[in-house]
């Protein structure tokens, strides 16, 4: 192929529409960690299921998510000033549901074991990890907004556990092996 050739194919491909169907299927093949963000006062708090979150700092602890800027709980963020997330195991499938969905039920922690922390941000007892995180800043990105937390608690209350994990539309525990990570415990 000529070099003309070669700059009009290459000019066609970079105007060419990625459509928003593609890009989420193509993305869906990156396996994440699954969590669900929580936030608000007992008797008003709620809880969204995210998979886009990641560490951004460990000087100052700084983590990120990105939210939907349509969410329920923006509002709730707002007013809070903080959040936590809760890393789910392999086993919380059924809570990953519940908090990605619209509930019948007003209250979102409803048969849900949870506790409160110091500053009054929901946790989920039974999560594999958690990080509780005071709002430093939020980006809007799209059609997301990008919410950066500084940790200021976090917590491990369940060893030994498999995450859960998205892939290809899937949930799904992530199958290790108990001792595959025993290293990185006793070497802290």
């Amino acid at each position: 192929m000529s070099a003309a050739a070669r700059s009009l194919t290459r000019a066609e491909e970079e105007t060419r529409i990625v459509e928003p169907l593609d890009l989420r299927r193509v993305c869906g093949l990156f396996t994440t960690g699954v969590t669900v963000i929580t936030t608000g006062p007992d008797g008003d708090a709620d809880g969204t299921t995210v998979n886009s979150f990641t560490s951004v700092s460990l000087e100052p602890p700084l983590v990120l998510f990105c939210l939907h800027q349509q969410s329920r709980l923006h509002t709730l963020l707002e007013r809070s000033g903080g959040f936590t997330v809760n890393f789910l195991s392999g086993r919380q499938q059924p809570l990953a549901r519940h908090f990605a969905g619209r509930r019948a039920t007003a209250d979102a922690f409803e048969g849900v074991p949870h506790h409160f922390t110091a500053d009054g941000l929901p946790v989920l007892s039974e999560a594999l990890a958690h990080l509780t995180c005071t709002t430093v800043d939020v980006h809007t990105a799209g059609d997301h907004d990008i919410v950066i937390g500084e940790v200021v608690e976090l917590g491990v209350p369940e060893h030994g556990l498999e995450p859960l994990i998205f892939f290809d539309g899937s949930l799904g525990p992530l199958e290790t092996g108990a001792d595959r990570f025993q290293h990185t415990r006793q070497a802290s």
